[in-house]
């Protein structure tokens, strides 16, 4: 009897701890919605926010971090989590974690969609 009772606790820890640990979704940049900004549609990942404010001088910033393909005209985007991370990082005075995010595809720029 104690054996069962010793399993079953078992077995429930392991579904509990399954369950919680896959129930996460995975940020996914290649799954995208559409948003409008300033009256133009752009595809973003699901899950990430339009920065609030983007000029010449955050696109250039954002080439220079690795990502190539922000030009003038783009949004820019973050997962929601990276969003935090960065007002962490700031706020300690580390500002490599732009390069970091942009590495792991958690930030990024869109165009507008072609009408």
């Amino acid at each position: 009897m104690r054996n069962r009772l010793i399993i079953t606790a078992s077995a429930m820890t392991l579904l509990l701890a399954t369950g919680c640990s896959s129930n996460q979704p995975d940020f996914d940049p290649s799954d995208t919605t559409v948003v409008s900004v300033k009256g133009k549609s752009y595809n973003i990942p699901k899950g990430a926010h339009v920065s609030p404010y983007v000029d010449e001088k955050v696109i250039v910033f954002y080439q220079k971090i690795g990502l190539s393909d922000c030009k003038k005209g783009d949004i820019t985007w973050e997962e929601e989590s990276a969003k935090e991370e960065m007002g962490v990082a700031i706020g300690k005075g580390t500002p490599s974690i732009y390069e970091k995010l942009a590495k792991q595809g958690r930030i990024g720029c869109s165009s507008p969609i072609s009408k």
